[in-house]
């Protein structure tokens, strides 16, 4: 039974072996679904350069040839995530045809600057991680570069099998449709960001107030004409007017006051000599009669 179990364990490891000499080509395929996002109302030019609609991965590790044909899939995948992406979306072949192009705001530039993938025997694991890191330079339409922004996606599978070629195109589809997420949900908080597209009021906000119509504008003036009136002071009336010509200032009141002391203060000092009288009669009386006393 255990010999049994060995010769199995040498022909696996032969196998491997035999595989690992022998190269690995694969054709990347990314199903990437469309976004559910909502569209930019701008519209934007879309440039594939070469180096991107043509890109193939290869490589040389352990003793084995690798080659990943990327071009053809991402190249479909990013005009289906663009196209869901803007109101508006034309091919170019430059990124100075926008001037010849009306109605766009930018030219959109993708580029991929690296693949890198690691093997169940780089890793001592049972799966094979890849990423991939891509780039999106965003151009004026007179062809002046305005912006850059680069982000990576990142997936794995398990090792199946013998042969390397289905879990690493497994791990790559997997790499590409999240770089693929990562640009239709951070782009537009990117472009906002840094000043490309403008910024969206939030329903943090509250709506805008409406803007007054001709009527509103000619009530609030009528308003505002009552108003006005409301507050000026009626004039007055002759009767009024000479009562309040003839009405003492406070000067007047003043004066009129310290004459009318100065009057009445003779009649306060004549009080005690009319005393003084009531005396001198009281005496005369007693001394005309002395017997009572």
């Amino acid at each position: 039974m255990k010999s049994r179990q060995f010769i199995v364990s040498v022909l696996a490891a032969c196998a491997v072996a035999l595989a690992g000499c022998g190269p690995v080509h694969l054709v990347a395929s990314a199903n990437i679904p469309p976004p559910l996002v909502v569209k930019i109302p701008i519209g934007v030019a879309l440039f594939l350069p070469p180096d991107f609609s043509q890109y193939v991965h290869q490589e040389e590790r352990w003793s084995t040839k690798w080659q990943v044909e990327l071009g053809a899939a991402q190249t479909e995948g990013v005009k289906r995530l663009i196209t869901a992406m803007f109101e508006h979306v034309v091919t170019v072949d430059s990124v100075n045809a926008g001037t010849q192009i009306d109605g766009i705001a930018a030219i959109l530039e993708p580029s991929i600057e690296e693949y890198a993938f690691v093997t169940p025997r780089d890793a001592g694991s049972s799966f094979y991680a890849v990423s991939i890191k891509y780039r999106v330079n965003v151009y004026l339409p007179d062809g002046k570069l305005a912006d850059s922004w680069g982000f990576t996606g990142y997936g794995s599978a398990p090792a199946a099998g013998l042969s390397s070629a289905p879990p690493l195109a497994a791990a790559t589809a997997v790499a590409m449709r999240d770089a693929g997420a990562k640009l239709a949900v951070e782009f537009r908080e990117q472009a906002v960001v840094r000043g490309l597209l403008p910024q969206e009021p939030t329903a943090d906000d509250g709506p805008a107030p409406p803007a007054p119509s001709d009527q509103s504008a000619g009530e609030a003036e009528s308003e505002e004409a009552e108003s006005g009136e409301a507050v000026q002071l009626e004039p007055q009336s002759d009767s009024e007017s000479s009562a309040t010509s003839e009405a003492p200032t406070g000067d007047a009141q003043s004066e009129s006051a310290t004459e009318t002391q100065r009057d009445e203060q003779p009649a306060l000092e004549d009080e005690p000599a009319l005393e003084d009288e009531a005396a001198d009669d009281g005496k005369e009386a007693a001394g005309a009669h002395p017997g009572d006393s």
